[in-house]
């Protein structure tokens, strides 16, 4: 674990600067201060980075070195994030007026100016992949490419269309199969698989290592889903919230998060057997965070 807090320690401040110094620039040329201001707001709300985070150390785990142009990939994933959030949040979605304790950007600024800012997020999030220099053109391709089917139609936004969809349902009528395959699959696991294999897009690396740090992000998406429901146990039971470990019960839950552990572990393991040049460590440190 130490490993890992200490990579996030380094670079976390390096991925805020870096996106600070990003959406200035993108509104560089904007005359209205307002817009500017919600932009930043979005982007910046606290949070732990982990997306952005989860890209570099696959970078690192490579032996490779991480530039100011490889953090500039990884906080793509970050834009996307927080364009995430900002939609999730919106009246007719989760209706949240709070996000990571400050007012969400729909209950500060409004619903249609949530919208338009989520939408800039989106697309900004595309335009910092296509900028990038350390990269030839198909590792360009591939990472745009990556981005855009995990947070698309068949990615992200279809886990949270499913999400919408169990909440009008009783709890006797939400199949387990359908959450933990499809909702947290979809909605949490496939942006975090988006960021390993950007991370491995960046590295350059052979399609049999990108489907190792697939298996292995995959099923530390699901690990991170279902640890954070059992954080949220309590709340959840409180405000009638239908999470999968409502679902299953706690034992069964705990159960889970053991098999998807060994299961990260496996293609983590995989991996250092199949590539001489990779690391596990940094990795293997982060997945002992999750429950920690």
């Amino acid at each position: 674990m130490t490993k890992f807090n200490d990579f996030s320690e380094k670079y976390q401040p390096q991925v805020n600067a870096a996106l600070k110094t990003e959406v200035a620039q993108q509104v560089s040329n904007q005359s209205s201060s307002d817009w500017g201001q919600m932009l930043t707001y979005a982007l910046l709300t606290p949070g732990k980075r982990l997306r952005p985070l989860l890209a570099l150390a696959v970078v690192d785990s490579f032996g490779q070195e991480i530039t100011a142009d490889a953090i500039q990939a990884a906080t793509a994933l970050e834009w996307v994030h927080a364009y995430s959030l900002v939609h999730d949040d919106l009246p007719e979605m989760d209706n949240d007026a709070y996000r990571r304790g400050q007012l969400s950007v729909h209950a500060l600024y409004g619903p249609a100016s949530a919208v338009l800012v989520g939408d800039a997020l989106q697309a900004g999030a595309f335009s910092l992949l296509a900028a990038l220099t350390g990269v030839n053109a198909e590792q360009k391709v591939a990472m745009v490419a990556t981005l855009a089917e995990k947070a698309g139609a068949n990615g992200m936004v279809l886990g949270q269309v499913l999400d919408m969809q169990n909440h009008d349902i009783n709890e006797d009528q939400v199949a387990l199969a359908a959450v933990l395959d499809q909702v947290y699959q979809k909605k949490t696991a496939d942006l975090l698989q988006a960021a390993a294999l950007i991370g491995g897009h960046y590295a350059n690396l052979a399609d049999k290592d990108l489907d190792r740090l697939a298996a292995f992000a995959g099923a530390f998406g699901l690990l991170f889903q279902i640890q954070d429901d059992l954080d949220d146990y309590d709340q959840d039971q409180e405000e009638g919230v239908v999470s999968l470990v409502h679902l299953v019960g706690l034992d069964q839950a705990h159960d889970l998060v053991v098999q998807l552990t060994k299961r990260s572990n496996q293609a983590l393991a995989d991996l250092t057997q199949e590539n001489k040049n990779f690391d596990s460590e940094l990795l293997t440190s982060l997945l002992a965070k999750i429950g920690a």
